[in-house]
């Protein structure tokens, strides 16, 4: 079967081009329309019958890109929205999406074109992409954001305070006694890993006599081994914290299992706790003690949004921002600093 692309390779166009010549567009020459039109004829292309329901306003499906599907967060969200899809009467299409590689693009085009897709979710760190929601916006595509780092315009949000989360799960480490705390952090460009970081400080600031350590703030990037490396450095060190916050579970998880390697019982000798309440949280042990996101709510929130409220500029509608609060799951990876 013929795609886009081999179309696009025959008319020796972009594949940009043959999408806006599928979507009717007055904005391409008509030579080069004659062009596509031909290749399409030659190669006996046919758009998908769920792509002519789509410019006809008939789409009933709503669309994912993960650009690391097995990651926590994102298969939480991602099975949150399967429901929530399902509830409202739409379907779910999920895509793998890599947004450092050079074609892009292409896989957003293939995308749209092959799913027929015009209401999308972004989810973290997709939905702080300016060159992904233009792209959206060109194909017509509207779109909620997802715990975003920026407010924009064209687009309604969904989150959780991140900061008062990170602040209030640091304050309960502190309520056990605990004063030497160390942070493990994710990558320096994504906005949970701010957020998360800006709260911890301020709850250990508010402490004072010098309680905030920044050679125990180290980058464990989201991701075990990263942050299994981090939590040996700390552990190992001239002096050691007597617990650590992870800014995820899966960093979690992995000071859990430094520790156990060291010889250092959780948490008899560390406490830990992380952020986010993905399933390693309840089947690692000790239990972790972590920040539970609001997954089915934002998932619930996000279809409403696209179904119901509809994009921003519609009749004078602004963008939405809608936060939902998060739950602090106290679990056996904490507990009082001993005497």
């Amino acid at each position: 079967m013929a795609t886009i692309f081999d179309v696009a390779d025959l008319a020796g166009v972009s594949i940009k081009t043959v999408s806006r010549v599928l979507n009717g567009s007055t904005s391409v020459r008509a030579t080069t329309i004659e062009k596509v039109r031909a290749a399409m004829s030659e190669l006996d292309y046919r758009p998908s019958s769920a792509a002519r329901e789509l410019r006809k306003g008939k789409s009933n499906a709503i669309g994912m890109l993960f650009g690391d599907p097995s990651s926590g967060f994102q298969s939480r969200l991602h099975h949150a929205a399967l429901q929530a899809c399902n509830d409202a009467g739409y379907f779910l299409t999920a895509g793998l999406f890599r947004e450092e590689e050079d074609n892009w693009d292409e896989q957003l085009t293939q995308f749209l074109n092959r799913t027929s897709i015009e209401k999308m979710i972004l989810v973290p760190p997709l939905c702080g992409s300016t060159a992904l929601h233009d792209r959206l916006i060109e194909q017509g595509a509207s779109f909620v954001l997802v715990s975003p780092s920026r407010a924009v315009a064209v687009a309604h949000a969904v989150c959780m305070d991140d900061r008062r989360a990170a602040r209030e799960i640091t304050e309960h480490l502190l309520g056990l006694g605990h004063r030497r705390i160390a942070h493990i952090t994710g990558p320096s460009d994504h906005a949970a890993t701010r957020l998360r970081r800006e709260g911890f400080e301020g709850a250990m600031r508010a402490v004072g006599d010098g309680a905030l350590r920044p050679d125990w703030i180290r980058p464990g990037l989201f991701r075990f081994k990263p942050a299994l490396e981090c939590a040996r450095q700390i552990l190992t060190g001239p002096d050691r914290p007597t617990a650590i916050f992870a800014a995820n579970d899966e960093m979690a998880a992995a000071v859990c299992f430094a520790a156990n390697s060291l010889g250092l019982r959780v948490p008899d000798d560390l406490s830990v706790v992380g952020f986010d309440d993905v399933a390693i949280a309840t089947t690692m042990w000790p239990p972790l003690t972590t920040v539970a996101q609001p997954y089915a709510q934002m998932a619930r929130e996000s279809v409403r949004l696209l179904t119901e409220v509809g994009p921003p500029g519609d009749a004078g509608q602004a963008a939405e921002k809608v936060t939902i609060d998060h739950a602090l799951k106290v679990r056996q990876s904490t507990a009082a600093l001993a005497d």
